[in-house]
């Protein structure tokens, strides 16, 4: 439950109280079709707001640009505030909505099943669920909730209210930050892929020695695959929020608040800069350098440093408007082709004029 007066009180700063009763509260956060009496609901236009009136919200945050079609009158039964970002303003609030907690504190402090060794440490408020399995030496921090069936290995250190879902593996002496939450099915510090050739082309497993090192507040999403270095670390600086099917190569280090968008996939040994944004599916290969603020569009492939920040496009990799015209010009190439060969027929420059006819 939120109440207006909290809304008031604690983020004035985000959201400004235009009008109505301070002492209402809201139990549920719906859109604006959805909406119900005990409802908090975003509106970011005209439109949206005429329908959210219908339903007659607890509490109705506006965007600032349509604050001056809301009536003190026609409004009366909601509460009133604006923001001027509407994502920042769902970011703060919607936290009062989120139930995950309930999916682990439901079986209390630690399932009967869950394995923890008699060496491992295990902080004040944390939640073990079923199955789950604590290594030797493992450090979970205080307040961090672990899901069922899932694994930290022998010396690995979870950070202070961490959360990590159902069928997580944190392999052996890797380290999370402090408030990080890793979602189902994803791996950290699993081997790389790293093999030599015996002179009989027989290939040699090379043994991965190192870790993954993840910093603070960082979130991954289901399905990743983070491969531990070979004798270092692999770092995920502080901040960084990696969507879902992602892969990190061994001894690569991804800078601090970087997007990396589902699909994405990197090369072994490769250095990724601060503020870093990708679309989906892009690809960086190994043992290359990326620089700070560097963005690029969906499907983009890297194969050289990229060490200027900007926005970039394609395969091969260039600035994005160049990159956008590349695009549209492929669809043409066929015709162009086709008007060369005649141009070049034209001018007695062809090699082959029985080709050029047929290709006409």
């Amino acid at each position: 439950m939120l109440s207006a007066q909290a809304i008031k009180n604690h983020h004035s700063d985000i959201f400004t109280f235009l009008h109505g009763d301070l002492e209402t509260a809201a139990v549920y956060c719906h859109v604006p079709e959805d909406a119900a009496p005990l409802s908090l609901v975003y509106v970011t236009d005209v439109a949206q707001l005429s329908e959210a009136r219908r339903h007659k919200p607890a509490i109705l945050i506006v965007h600032a640009n349509v604050v001056d079609r809301l009536c003190a009158i026609a409004d009366a039964d909601s509460c009133c505030f604006s923001v001027k970002n509407v994502p920042m303003g769902m970011a703060i609030l919607l936290k009062y909505f989120d139930k995950k907690a309930a999916r682990f504190t439901q079986w209390g402090e630690r399932h009967p099943t869950a394995v923890v060794h008699c060496d491992a440490i295990i902080g004040q408020g944390v939640f073990l669920g079923p199955y789950c399995v604590i290594g030797a030496g493992a450090n979970i921090g205080d307040g961090s909730m672990i899901g069922a069936h899932t694994v930290v290995e022998n010396g690995a250190m979870i950070g202070a209210r961490c959360i990590l879902h159902p069928h997580v593996f944190v392999g052996a002496r890797c380290q999370l930050g402090e408030d990080c939450e890793v979602h189902p099915h994803t791996s950290i510090g699993s081997d790389g892929f790293g093999y030599a050739l015996d002179p009989s082309g027989k290939p040699r497993k090379i043994p991965h020695l190192g870790n993954v090192i993840i910093g603070d507040g960082v979130e991954i999403g289901s399905n990743c695959a983070i491969d531990r270095a070979t004798l270092t670390s692999t770092h995920i600086r502080s901040g960084t929020k990696l969507d879902n099917i992602c892969h990190i190569a061994h001894n690569c280090d991804l800078g601090e608040n970087g997007f990396f968008t589902a699909g994405f996939m990197m090369g072994g040994s490769t250095k990724i800069g601060r503020q870093f944004v990708t679309g989906g599916n892009s690809v960086v290969t190994a043992h290359v350098t990326v620089g700070d603020n560097v963005v690029l569009s969906g499907r983009s492939s890297v194969t050289n440093d990229v060490p200027t920040a900007g926005a970039y496009g394609g395969y091969p990799l260039q600035p994005l408007k160049e990159a956008l015209r590349t695009a549209v010009s492929i669809g043409h190439l066929n015709e162009i082709r086709r008007n060369l060969k005649r141009v070049m027929k034209h001018l007695h420059l062809s090699e082959n004029p029985q080709d050029d006819t047929a290709e006409s």
